[in-house]
């Protein structure tokens, strides 16, 4: 993308200082009470669905990116008190990267021009110990709840998946919602379902997953902004697409994120394992739910891992 035409989308969707100077939640503010209750009310059937990838040693990441996790015990069968040695207990850590699997990006996340969300300065707030603005906290406080909206666009072209590189249109998610009889309302998160996590779920092929991701266009952010949506995720890498070779191709590398996290304000969820939800979706017709995905309160961090749960 050109920097002439990102910088006039930029400037209409900029949200600095809509709710406020030192704001750091960005448009999950558009999640207030009434948001809430309509959430709540879509509940209706009592099933139950997870969206979140296993973080293990076996994840989505190829070497040489993020790192998947490495669990290590660091007390096993250990005994409390030896006058009761069949009482014991076992105890462990994890290293891995925030970013590995399913998760949240901060607003911290991306940027450019030295700038981020709301107008703080990356030589200020970013350094070795983490954002001490626009942190991952901020979304994990009160959380990320809201009423989700299952876009099904593989289902809506008649394929379990769309080809790597496929251009997902602002026409796709209108054509999704007219198919689908849903609207996307204030405060709503907007989830879109490419079919792309098959090839790790399913297929257990990392390297497919990883490269030529189909994904969202740039203008799906000015979508966004217009129907004050809370959130974007999608079951890809970067919810948009991402053929690596672009990244050092273009004058602004990741237009969508940029759009997003810096001028909106708006969390990118990536790498949710929609497919299961779609199917039970298409099965009764009803593509609406409650659906709660906080991060973890990781003080400073760009992001977080998060495991999504759908009540229907």
């Amino acid at each position: 993308m050109q920097r002439k035409d990102f910088d006039k989308i930029a400037e209409r969707l900029r949200n600095w200082g809509r709710w406020g100077a030192e704001d750091q939640r960005g448009t999950l503010n558009h999640i207030g009470p009434e948001a809430l209750q309509r959430a709540a009310n879509s509940v209706q059937s009592g099933k139950m669905f997870a969206l979140g990838l296993n973080f293990d040693k076996n994840g989505p990441q190829p070497p040489g990116m993020r790192m998947n996790p490495q669990l290590y015990m660091t007390a096993i069968a250990q005994v409390m008190n030896p006058n009761f040695p069949e009482v014991v207990f076992s105890d462990d850590v994890v290293h891995m990267s925030l970013q590995c699997a399913t998760q949240w990006d901060a607003l911290s996340h991306a940027h450019y021009d030295g700038v981020l969300y709301n107008g703080c300065k990356a030589c200020d707030v970013l350094s070795t110990a983490g954002a001490s603005k626009n942190g991952v906290e901020h979304l994990a406080n009160p959380g990320i709840m809201a009423r989700g909206v299952l876009l099904d666009i593989a289902r809506l072209k008649g394929v379990d998946r769309l080809e790597g590189g496929t251009l997902v249109t602002v026409d796709d998610l209108r054509a999704a919602c007219d198919k689908q009889g849903v609207s996307i309302q204030a405060g709503d998160i907007v989830m879109v379902r490419t079919g792309h996590i098959d090839h790790f779920t399913i297929d257990r092929n990392m390297m497919s997953f990883y490269m030529n991701n189909p994904g969202v266009t740039t203008e799906v952010a000015e979508w966004l902004y217009d129907h004050s949506a809370a959130a974007i995720a999608a079951d890809n890498l970067a919810v948009e697409t991402t053929p690596m070779e672009s990244f050092g191709g273009s004058e602004m590398p990741l237009p969508f994120h940029m759009l997003c996290l810096r001028e909106m304000g708006l969390p990118l969820g990536e790498m949710w394992n929609l497919s299961p939800l779609a199917a039970d979706c298409a099965a009764d017709g009803k593509y609406t739910f409650l659906l709660a995905a906080p991060p973890l309160a990781i003080t400073g961090a760009v992001g977080s891992p998060v495991n999504p749960v759908v009540l229907k």
